[in-house]
């Protein structure tokens, strides 16, 4: 399973992960810094994540599962 910082990391960074949701680099950083990626963001995420052809797409089980183990 991937962690906050794998799932960051796998849309090319922080500011690749910013732009697919909208927002800054910033926002991007300091969810990396809190391990932790707010719920509203999650459907951007998975649409997004549909067209990666080096990664496996993202499912809510899996961003649920990352969130509970970075709260752990």
């Amino acid at each position: 399973m991937r962690s906050v910082t794998d799932i960051i990391d796998a849309f090319g960074g922080n500011s690749k992960f910013a732009a697919v949701i909208g927002k800054g680099a910033s926002t991007a950083s300091e969810m990396r810094r809190r391990k932790s990626i707010p719920v509203d963001y999650w459907p951007r995420l998975i649409e997004a994540s549909a067209k990666w052809r080096e990664h496996a797409p993202l499912s809510y089980e899996e961003l649920v599962a990352a969130s509970v183990r970075e709260a752990a």
